[in-house]
């Protein structure tokens, strides 16, 4: 049996601040650990109308990562 352990990553921090474009929110994919890619459920006009897509143990692939990056580097002052 294996015990869990936390894995950390140096990463760009969580902000409430800003506002993801819709577009992007349609175009924002996860791999879980056998290699499955998903996207985000409950996206209407650009909106996230339900969050329960976003619950699991997923990690965004590096397109939509570097995505999100952009954006955040953008508005870094």
């Amino acid at each position: 049996m294996s015990a869990a352990a936390a894995v950390h990553v140096d990463a760009t921090p969580v902000r409430f601040d800003m506002p993801v474009p819709g577009d992007l929110l349609s175009r924002l994919t996860w791999r879980n650990r056998r290699g499955q890619t998903r996207g985000l459920k409950h996206v209407v006009d650009g909106r996230l109308e339900r969050s329960v897509s976003l619950q699991g143990f997923y990690r965004l692939t590096s397109e939509s990562a570097d995505e999100l990056a952009q954006i955040v580097g953008n508005t870094v002052p």
